[in-house]
This record gives C-alpha cells, structure tokens and sequence, in this order.
C-alpha cells in the first residue's frame, strides 16, 4: 500500500521545514528520439517511461512507491514504468535535507521527493502534450492524458508517449506546472505492485 502523503504529512515528515523544491532541469543526453526533460524522467520511443530514483531501496517499498509519484503526474500506465537508481551526482540528485549531499536515511525518501517528483511528472506530461498539440494543429487545452495515451478525442487523433518522445523533446521546458488534486488521485494511496519483486523472487 502507497501512503496518501499530503502537504501537511511533508512538512511533518520534513520537521515543518520549508522548502524551495528544485527541479533540475539537466536531463540525459537526449539519443536515439528519448525524451529526457529532467534528471527524474526518460521516455524511450519504445513507451517504457524510467523513473531515476536518488533514494536507495532498502526494503521499504522506495523503488515503488517514489515512481507512482511521477506516474500520477504524468498520466502514464503503470505497466510502462520502470525504475533506475540515480547516479552518483550530488549537483542533481541531492537529498533537499541535506545541502548538496546525496544520500539516503532518517524515512525522509516520501517527504524528500514528493513534491519534486510531482512536478517532474507534471513538466512531462506538459511537454507531451504540448508536442501533440503542435503535430495535430490544436490547443493544449483540448487534449487529454490516460494510461500513457494521449489524445483529443474531436479529431479521433491519439498518440503514445513513445510516438511523440521526440517531438516532445523540442518542446520549451514549462517554468511552472500545476499539480493534480489529490481527489483525481489514480496511483498515490492506492496498491501498486512492488517493481522489485519479479527481480526479487526469481
């Protein structure tokens, strides 16, 4: 089970501090039509969408739970997603508790990522959209994202996240996004299946 992690359960887990929630905006080196619009997100053209995670697993459900952050933001189908630790690179994957340290530790995975995931999550289902609206010649606010399938329905047009990973890529990184609410919450205090356990078990 997913915690249901709101604002106030953030800045409790936090210690009531107040943040300035970074999003580097420095992703992968874009290749072969990948979509990277941060340091959190890779979309391949083959659909998989991968989830950089700066917090070590350690049997508490990090590898599973700090994803379905990015995949509630981003609209994508859980069965897409997958999930790769974070290279060793304080400059982007810092711990927001601890200055410029990277690390794990202290619980503060859940408070220290949700937030910053969201809107990872949130600039690239931005950036999508606003790919297809320029293919398809309408505006953003007509098309719609569900289970990693965008689409406008008036036109009958949809496309996946893999098809439009490279246009996507062109498209200017949003300076701000707004985030769901969380009554229109699919994946964030719902069950998810582990995405370590096949790993795991076999």
């Amino acid at each position: 089970m997913i915690e249901n992690a709101s604002r106030r359960d953030f800045l409790k887990a936090s210690g009531g501090l107040l943040l300035a929630v970074a999003l580097p905006t420095k992703g992968f080196a874009q290749a072969q039509a990948h979509f990277a619009p941060n340091a959190f997100i890779r979309i391949a053209p083959d659909n998989t969408v991968t989830v950089i995670v700066k917090h070590l697993e350690m049997g508490q459900g990090t590898h599973t739970g700090l994803p379905t952050l990015v995949a509630e933001e981003l609209d994508a189908d859980w069965s897409q997603v997958r999930v790769e630790g974070a290279p060793a690179d304080a400059s982007r994957y810092n711990n927001l508790f601890w200055g410029q340290a990277q690390g794990t530790g202290g619980s503060s995975a859940l408070a220290n990522s949700y937030e910053q995931l969201r809107k990872a999550g949130a600039t690239a289902r931005a950036m999508l959209v606003s790919a297809a609206a320029s293919n398809w010649g309408v505006p953003s606010s007509e098309i719609t994202v569900s289970k990693g399938v965008v689409l406008h329905k008036n036109l009958d047009r949809k496309a996946t996240f893999g098809e439009l990973a490279a246009d996507a890529a062109k498209q200017p990184v949003p300076a701000d996004v707004a985030l769901k609410d969380p009554k229109d919450f699919v994946y964030i205090g719902k069950p998810a299946a582990r995405s370590d356990a096949y790993a795991k078990s076999t």
